[in-house]
């Protein structure tokens, strides 16, 4: 690499460094990911005079979220109804119009989007110029046998993508990553698809001024001497591929004085047997994390109190459907999550079904969160 590349990539990094949110949060004084959401929610609505009624005396409240996230996603109905081909003709089609939508229970009101629809039509969904799209990856993700061989490509913008590298700073913080003496050490398997998470989480820790270690060994004792080398606090990775590594250890006590504070466990459900054996072999907290490359790869993850995954509060608004009839169910009810992006402006979704079921919890969390919303006992659908 050449000087000039050099000062190029520093500086790229420098104005980088300078756009994230997460650099701000102090994790001491309270939940390092809810923290991150309201920065972002009170700055957008210290500038928009429409919402200048929320949060009075710098207090926000659940209701105000609420009252926020209709704002957004009627501001959203707007924007794809203007820049996406696809929702474009079908809300013509159905008579959608964000006036229509007066309170969250109007939201059902909006047709919901699945997977086969993405497939079909990957391109119409796009709100800007192919110019703009910074990255585009491919995912096979939760497919029925009819659409198992076909991929949705998503595309994003320079700065969606360090939106997500933001989101995934505050996680890291949240499950208690925030000392440059940290080390995260990335276990993921050698993948085929056009992302890498190892290389995201990487960069998330270059920004963060953390340090990371990638290694996509299935030996556990590769594994370990990677750790006591690079001195390893902290473990990402595929659950599978942690669990089986966590079954084939055979000296449980080697595995525990290495002094793991805490593992988090992601890209598929993490069952409670999983979690137990992974636990009890390394003698740390096991956490889930959840997401989808079609929301922003890191859409929640769990905190100590391991009583549900905490979702990027400014980024969603998330609903629990039956999967049959498409209604809309209760809060505390299980059924097929739905989430609509409210920030996106490459590739924004309107209540997309993930084909993951789940529950939403929308109360305080034992962590000391309050306004954020949690999601409990994902799994994917069966076919």
């Amino acid at each position: 690499m050449g000087l000039s590349e050099r000062i190029s990539n520093f500086v790229k990094l420098n104005v980088a460094k300078r756009k994230l949110k997460s650099k701000d949060i102090d994790s001491s004084k309270g939940n390092p990911l809810e923290m991150w959401g309201l920065l972002k929610i009170k700055k957008e609505i210290a500038s928009n005079e429409e919402l200048s009624y929320l949060g009075k005396d710098n207090d926000l409240k659940r209701e105000d979220i609420k009252e926020y996230k209709l704002y957004k996603f009627k501001q959203l109905l707007d924007y794809v109804s203007k820049n996406s081909p696809y929702y474009q003709e079908l809300f013509e089609k159905e008579g959608i119009k964000s006036t229509n939508i007066k309170n969250m229970s109007d939201i059902s009101k909006v047709p919901l989007t699945t997977h086969e629809q993405l497939i079909q039509n990957p391109y119409h969904f796009l709100c800007v110029s192919r110019r703009e799209i910074a990255r585009e990856f491919t995912t096979s993700g939760t497919t029925t046998t009819e659409t198992a061989d076909l991929k949705k490509r998503i595309s994003y913008t320079q700065d969606e993508l360090l939106d997500i590298v933001d989101s995934v700073i505050s996680g890291l913080k949240m499950a208690g990553m925030d000392s440059e003496k940290d080390m995260l050490q990335i276990m993921y398997p050698t993948l085929t698809a056009t992302w890498d998470p190892g290389l995201v989480l990487s960069k998330a820790c270059d920004l963060a001024g953390f340090k990371s270690v990638i290694n996509d060994s299935s030996d556990i004792n590769d594994q370990i001497n990677t750790m006591v080398n690079s001195g390893t606090t902290f473990i990402i990775g595929k659950s599978s591929f942690i669990y089986d590594l966590s079954k084939s250890a055979t000296n449980l006590d080697k595995l525990r004085s290495l002094g793991i504070k805490n593992i988090i466990c992601s890209s598929e459900p993490l069952t409670e047997e999983m979690k137990e054996v992974i636990e009890d072999a390394w003698g740390c907290t096991a956490v889930r994390q959840w997401g989808m490359t079609e929301l922003g790869l890191a859409n929640a993850i769990e905190c100590t109190e391991q009583n549900g995954m905490h979702v990027n509060n400014p980024d969603f608004l998330v609903e629990v459907i039956d999967p049959d009839t498409g209604q809309v169910l209760p809060e505390g009810s299980e059924g097929e999550l739905v989430f609509t992006t409210l920030n996106r402006r490459c590739m924004p979704l309107v209540r997309y079904r993930t084909k993951d079921l789940g529950v939403l919890l929308d109360e305080p969390c034992g962590c000391g969160t309050t306004l954020d919303q949690r999601i409990k006992n994902v799994r994917r659908m069966e076919y």
